[in-house]
């Protein structure tokens, strides 16, 4: 996975306001799926909404009548469901997406920490479950980017920033260059904190995942855009 390749669809939940500078750039082609109150930050972002999911307890009435007059797929549920509306939208981004190893499974997600610690470890760790592996997977967060790998992420990455590897749902076996303290078919036990806080050099930024599956993080600080 490029770390900056644009993505073929967007998933837009309900969370608080994102800057348009803080977003990757969109292609026109990319299909949208918002989750809820994820029409509303999609509006705020420019983008017309391609499939509206969820039980809409909390979208705009402005929101309302944008699905009525935009979305081509609207997709009702109960407010006493098993599964969040993120859940529901990366649902329906899977079934977007076509199977690996075909191209076209980009999906860049934002809105999903909600203002919620709850939320916000939840989706993370829903972002990376099992039902979505064959997507590779973009998070904008509300202090950084993330993205979900299972394999290979590869890319620039700026001199001394800082770059997170978390083993997510059990162990991990990673590699990585291109970073202060490089790892080679190391093990990370699931909770370890031991790929926390490396520190990127400048130069290509290249990650491998042997084994499990991992959150790759960049938090965001006051230098970085």
């Amino acid at each position: 996975m490029d770390i900056d390749r644009p993505p073929d669809i967007v998933v837009v939940a309900g969370g608080e306001p994102v800057a348009p500078a803080l977003v990757a750039v969109v292609p026109a082609s990319a299909r949208v799926v918002a989750a809820d109150s994820g029409v509303d930050l999609a509006r705020t972002l420019g983008w017309a909404v391609d499939v509206a999911v969820g039980d809409f307890d909390s979208v705009s009435e402005a929101g309302r009548s944008a699905i009525t007059a935009e979305a081509t797929d609207v997709r009702v549920h109960p407010m006493a469901k098993d599964a969040t509306d993120l859940e529901l939208a990366l649902g329906v981004a899977a079934e977007l997406a076509p199977a690996r190893p075909a191209p076209g499974r980009r999906v860049l997600v934002l809105g999903l920490e909600g203002g919620r610690p709850d939320h916000a470890l939840a989706n993370l760790l829903l972002a990376a479950a099992e039902p979505f592996a064959d997507l590779d997977i973009e998070l904008v967060l509300a202090q950084g980017r993330a993205w979900v790998v299972r394999d290979h992420l590869a890319g620039q990455l700026p001199a001394g920033g800082i770059v997170s590897i978390v083993p997510v749902h059990g162990p991990a076996t990673v590699s990585v260059s291109g970073v202060r303290w490089p790892l080679d078919r190391a093990p990370l036990a699931a909770g370890t904190t031991r790929g926390v806080s490396n520190e990127a050099t400048g130069g290509p930024f290249d990650l491998r995942v042997h084994a499990g599956a991992v959150l790759c993080i960049t938090p965001r600080t006051e230098e970085t855009p």
